[in-house]
């Protein structure tokens, strides 16, 4: 059976639940990323006064920011006070993320009761398997799309945009095209017309040091890498590198739905090892392995240890920091 993968991501999570918060802040500039001296103040007539980014002192940068303060040149990881310069008169908000959390898990179980199998990517993002769900193969998961947002709207009030494609490379891809509140559906034989003319950085795994290098030899898009000879890109990349790219600009992506979150993420730090995505259950097992004996060794000559080993490998959490990077798109 043909896969059908979907990639949910939240528009401007953080922001957004702000403004569910702050209802009189739609259509504003706002910004994320106020200490607590940025608290909105309740007046005595009632109505709010909110802090204003130009009076932003301090060494601190953007954790979000509402597409009205976007279109004014403020996003993610910008210092607060270059963006200070840019929007003086935008709303600075304190970052809140007990609230973002309390979203997270609404919108997850929303998408979970719809579909099962479900990926976890982040605070603001997953991945779900729609493949084996009844009728979905009828409209290439349109209906199935448009059910997933409306729970997730009904659940939370909050939009997000969906990339359905064949694979996971394909659809983080995708999700990004119609920005917000999208719902965007991909064959393999839109990729020319839809994946190519954009910029190579758009692939999930071409950083700005690769994207940099491949400018330098005139390799700008997507399309661009694809008409690359694979002989090229293995002697200027290496071995498994220069696989990696050619595969993925032709939208091949065999790795599956990981519902283990420790080992999605291992998974994901593959894709441009030589170790294939379908290894990593094995690798994890016998990480779990060695880290029961030395857990083992560890209880024979501490006593009163109590902390079992964790039920798979440890590895870097991607909730909020991972929000933060990419600016809760």
């Amino acid at each position: 059976m043909a896969r059908l993968i979907a990639h949910l991501d939240m528009d401007a999570f953080y922001a957004s639940v702000e403004l569910l918060r702050y209802p009189e802040l739609r259509g504003l500039p706002v910004v994320i990323g106020g200490g607590r001296d940025a608290q909105p103040r309740r007046q005595p007539d009632g109505t709010r006064s909110f802090s204003a980014l130009r009076d932003y002192v301090g060494r601190g940068v953007v954790t979000t920011s509402t597409y009205e303060a976007r279109k004014l040149g403020v996003f993610s990881a910008m210092g607060m006070m270059k963006s200070a310069v840019l929007a003086p008169d935008a709303v600075l908000l304190p970052v809140d993320f007990d609230e973002y959390r309390k979203y997270s898990k609404a919108f997850k179980a929303a998408v979970r009761s719809v579909a099962p199998v479900v990926e976890d990517r982040g605070i603001d993002e997953i991945y779900v398997d729609l493949s084996e769900l009844p009728g979905v193969h009828d409209d290439g998961g349109h209906a199935l799309g448009t059910a997933l947002k409306a729970a997730v709207r009904e659940a939370t009030g909050l939009s997000c945009s969906i990339g359905i494609t064949p694979n996971k490379l394909l659809s983080k891809i995708a999700s990004e095209l119609d920005k917000p509140d999208g719902l965007t559906l991909l064959t393999e034989a839109d990729i020319p017309a839809r994946i190519w003319p954009l910029a190579a950085r758009k692939v999930n795994g071409i950083g700005p040091k690769a994207a940099a290098r491949l400018a330098t030899f005139g390799i700008e898009t997507i399309g661009d890498v694809a008409g690359a000879d694979p002989a090229f890109l293995i002697e200027h990349f290496g071995k498994s590198f220069g696989a990696w790219l050619h595969a993925a600009s032709h939208g091949r992506d065999d790795r599956p739905i990981a519902t283990c979150t420790r080992c999605a993420i291992a998974r994901s730090s593959a894709r441009s090892s030589p170790i294939s995505a379908r290894s990593w259950p094995a690798i994890c097992r016998e990480r779990v392995t060695r880290r029961r004996r030395s857990a083992s060794s560890c209880a024979s000559t501490i006593s009163g240890s109590r902390r079992a080993p964790s039920p798979c490998p440890r590895t870097p959490s991607t909730g909020a920091r991972s929000g933060a990077r990419r600016g809760n798109a």
